[in-house]
């Protein structure tokens, strides 16, 4: 409870709204760090001091002119953190800019002006603070604590550095993993990553993946992994749904969509297929995970199959999700991760060269977004 209320205290004082303001009026001064030319990061420092920001450092990789006429100073990022007194705050633009200056200076607050309506996000917070309690305190380890009070504080405050990330794959959580044998359902297959990791450790695998061009590529990999994949949706009943097919992992409902699938749910597919039981149900399904357990409900009352659920499409998801598992089965326990992308998860977003240039930059080759959370249930 202590934590809790001392989460909200302090994303009441240091939501990225307040803290951006206090800058502006008080003109505090503040770095900029750009991973961009030189030339190019001047002509961002031009414009956001023109906005009203005292920006009064540019830090930059590269090495600084020798000569500048410029009312700000421009110093590497080995110089930075020799500062005194310290630099309070660090502005960035993107997210691997905002991995290297917390990783390069931990001793200030790095934001990120360039992402989210974080406004938007109190006022979900504000107005669902006893939903979000229930959740807190039903989080069963400290990690889990952690990983949700780094998750709202971080959304709200644009402070990567903020953000608990899970160093194992996504999904994978002790005390909360499929024995051999068991029956998983994947729900949002994309290219099969997930359900080639399951199949890995001896488990029955059957996917769900809607983009006919995923599914392609998850059907060759189904064939050399020995998993079943279906070219179909999960939902809480049987009908169709439109979508545009992109290969992508971010394929979800769209009315004005060029392609028809079909959707089935988790209960009648166990029962049609004649499953013996339903041990283990993921869920990556871009905002239709409410929908999709509606259509288990049979299953998770029968079986209670260990649960890994995105909770990040909808941020109502981080107590509707919760709330629909205790409506059914009371006697669930709950733990929360947050992840990175890795080129393993997502490969087409990797391309060639790339890890070279994170580690040049001294981070691990990864996407470290403000996304990416995960609920899990047994």
């Amino acid at each position: 409870m202590k934590k809790f209320v001392e989460l909200i205290q302090r994303v009441h004082n240091e939501r990225f709204s307040v803290v951006m303001n206090k800058i502006a009026a008080e003109k505090i001064p503040v770095a900029f760090l750009s991973l961009a030319p030189i030339d190019a990061a001047v002509e961002i420092v031009k414009n956001l001091r023109g906005q009203g920001l005292n920006i009064s450092k540019l830090i930059t990789l590269q090495p600084p002119p020798a000569d500048s006429e410029l009312d700000f100073d421009i110093i590497h990022l080995s110089d930075a953190a020799k500062i005194y007194p310290r630099l309070e705050y660090v502005l960035v633009i993107d997210d691997v800019a905002a991995r290297v200056a917390v990783k390069n200076l931990p001793n200030s607050k790095v934001l990120s002006i360039n992402r989210g309506d974080t406004e938007h996000i109190y006022q979900v917070f504000m107005n669902h603070l006893s939903d979000l309690q229930d959740v807190y305190e039903s989080l069963i380890d400290e990690e889990s604590k952690k990983t949700f009070c780094g998750y709202w504080f971080g959304n709200m405050s644009n402070r990567i550095g903020e953000i608990v990330y899970s160093s194992t794959p996504h999904y994978i959580l002790s005390g909360f993993i499929p024995e051999k044998d068991a029956v998983i359902i994947d729900g949002g297959a994309y290219d099969g990553g997930t359900a080639t990791i399951f199949s890995a450790m001896g488990c029955r695998v059957y996917g769900f993946e809607i983009d006919k061009i995923s599914f392609e590529t998850a059907k060759k990999v189904a064939a050399e992994k020995n998993f079943v994949i279906e070219n179909c949706g999960l939902g809480s009943y049987k009908h169709e749904m439109r979508y545009t097919p992109s290969g992508s992992y971010a394929n979800h409902f769209d009315a004005g969509g060029s392609d028809i699938t079909q959707v089935t749910t988790i209960d009648a597919y166990a029962r049609e297929n004649n499953l013996p039981s339903v041990d283990f149900i993921k869920l990556d399904v871009e905002g239709a995970e409410l929908d999709t357990l509606k259509g288990a409900k049979i299953s998770i009352a029968r079986f209670k199959p260990i649960l890994a659920l995105s909770a990040y499409h909808k941020l109502e998801d981080f107590w509707t999700l919760m709330n629909f598992i205790k409506s059914i089965r009371p006697d669930y326990e709950f733990a929360m991760r947050q992840y990175p992308e890795t080129a393993e998860d997502v490969p087409l977003i990797f391309n060639q060269g790339r890890d070279e240039i994170y580690v040049k930059l001294g981070i691990e080759p990864e996407l470290r977004k403000f996304d990416e959370c995960v609920l899990f249930a047994r």
